[in-house]
C-alpha cells in the first residue's frame, strides 16, 4: 500500500503480470507472496527476474510447479513464523528479538500496523463477526478483538 510505503501497487485480483508490466517492469527482484500461492504461482514465476528471490506465507493447496523457476535458477522459500519454537531451533531466540524490533519500529512510527478493524469486546458475536469480514476476502488488513 502507498499510505504503507511502497512506491507503486497493482490490484491482486488482476493479472499480475500485465499489471506489472503496465508499470514498467519486466521482472522483479524479489516477491513476497501474502495470499492465493495457488493463484498466483503461474504469474509469479513470470515476473521473477533470473537469480531472483521469493518467499511465500501461505500454503499451497497443490502442488506447485518449481520448475517454472529452473531456467531462471530463482530461489522459492516458504516463510513460518513459528519454526524456530515449533522446532526448538538453536536460534530461538531470535524470534524473540525480530518481534522486539517490529515492536520498536512500531512504535517509533517507522513501520505501520496494518489494522484496519478493531471490535469490542471479545465474545461469540464479535468473534463471528471478525470471521465474517475475513471471509469475504475483500478485506484489507488486518481484524483484531479486544476486550
Amino acid at each position: 500500500m502507498l499510505a504503507h510505503g511502497a512506491d507503486q501497487t497493482v490490484n491482486h485480483r488482476q493479472d499480475l503480470v500485465t499489471a506489472v508490466r503496465g508499470l514498467g517492469y519486466q521482472y522483479i527482484d524479489y516477491i513476497l507472496n501474502l495470499s492465493d500461492l495457488d493463484g498466483h504461482w503461474n504469474e509469479i514465476a513470470e515476473l521473477i527476474v533470473p537469480s531472483g528471490r521469493i518467499a511465500a506465507i501461505t500454503e499451497n493447496k497443490r502442488p506447485i510447479n518449481l520448475r517454472k523457476l529452473t531456467q531462471k535458477r530463482a530461489k522459492f522459500a516458504w516463510e513460518w513464523m513459528y519454526t524456530k519454537s515449533f522446532y526448538h531451533t538453536p536460534d530461538m531466540i531470535s524470534q524473540h528479538e525480530i518481534l522486539e524490533r517490529v515492536a520498536t519500529l512500531l512504535d517509533e512510527g517507522m513501520i505501520k500496523s496494518t489494522l484496519t478493524r478493531t471490535l469490542t469486546p471479545l465474545n461469540v458475536s464479535n468473534l463471528k463477526a471478525a470471521h465474517q469480514l475475513v471471509e469475504t476476502n475483500q478485506m484489507i488488513g488486518k481484524v483484531v478483538i479486544t476486550r
